[in-house]
């Protein structure tokens, strides 16, 4: 089947920034000149810049990767403890999807795919994401409900609505969170809020894609009903 993507999504990929891209179009510069950048243009259409044709989409790919603890998702190519590191190994554009804290281990997808990555991200398609999140004491039945509930939390200076998840006891101390938003280490700050401290973090879900039996640090490259998995709801 053939994907399609916003015409100013096309451009971008093909290295041409956002703000000139109106101007390039109004100039006559871009072919075919009857889109507009919010069409949705099929992956092979030929795109045209000043005569010259727009190198093509390469094939989406899209990988798993088994996370450890201590590697950061902040691309630093000069630091070895960067993913950079593993990035750079991977074909030209691939990047990974959101980011997990440094402390934190578990499932993250790669991919070269941009609006793939954009669903899967954007708070309002409540995509969820299933962590296992072990903590230093017992988990009362009221922490259980006001995570139910939603609940604030506080971040440094700032207080912030958390909306409600699933919660479910796996162990005594030993919490399975799905979330449908992911903002900043939210999971260690709810779990403060509670009086709880999380001793280790791990993502072993995203939507029905489960985290493969990879080692820390393993890639496992999936295949597109794999792929599908990560947008479906448990």
């Amino acid at each position: 089947m053939s994907q399609r993507q916003r015409l100013w999504q096309r451009l971008t990929e093909a290295g041409i920034l956002p703000a000139t891209q109106q101007a390039l179009l109004d100039a006559g510069r871009l072919q075919p000149a009857s889109l507009k950048l919010s069409h949705w243009v099929p992956t092979e259409t030929e795109l045209w810049l000043d005569g010259q044709p727009l190198p093509p989409v390469p094939p989406r790919r899209y990988w798993a990767y088994h996370k450890p603890v201590g590697i950061d998702c902040n691309v630093r190519p000069d630091d070895p403890q960067s993913i950079a590191a593993l990035l750079q190994r991977l074909p030209p554009g691939v990047f990974a999807v959101g980011r997990l804290d440094k402390d934190s281990c578990g499932l993250l997808l790669l991919t070269n795919d941009g609006p793939f990555a954009q669903r899967l991200l954007h708070p309002t398609q409540q995509h969820q994401k299933t962590y296992q999140v072990d903590v230093d004491k017992a988990v009362t039945e009221t922490m259980l409900q006001q995570l139910h509930a939603g609940m604030s939390y506080q971040a440094g200076a700032s207080w912030i609505e958390a909306r409600p998840c699933l919660a479910t006891l796996s162990a005594a101390n030993q919490l399975e969170l799905t979330l449908t938003e992911g903002k900043n280490r939210q999971i260690r700050y709810m779990c403060k809020q509670l009086g709880l401290k999380v001793t280790r973090l791990q993502r072993t879900h995203i939507g029905q894609l489960y985290l493969p039996g990879l080692s820390a640090g393993q890639l496992l490259e999936l295949q597109p009903r794999q792929v599908m998995l990560a947008t479906q709801q448990p």
